[in-house]
């Protein structure tokens, strides 16, 4: 359990390679700012919300390999 979680009681991703792609799928939320006229490029931001599946992938298999 590290500091984050005993702080909040939250247990979101024990896996450090999970938590890592889950930050790079938040770059997703940039694509909304495409709805802004002149800012259509961010668009492309959007296929980063797929990493946020794959660290959920990555967390699922973490949690199997490491059961007490």
């Amino acid at each position: 359990m590290n500091r984050q979680t005993k702080i909040t009681g939250i247990r979101f991703f024990e896996s450090r390679v999970a938590a890592k792609l889950f930050q790079l799928g938040c770059l997703g939320f940039l694509g909304g700012l495409g709805f802004i006229p002149g800012w259509e490029r961010l668009f492309g931001f959007t296929g980063f919300f797929g990493f946020i599946g794959v660290a959920c992938l990555a967390e699922l298999i973490h949690r199997v390999r490491h059961r007490n």
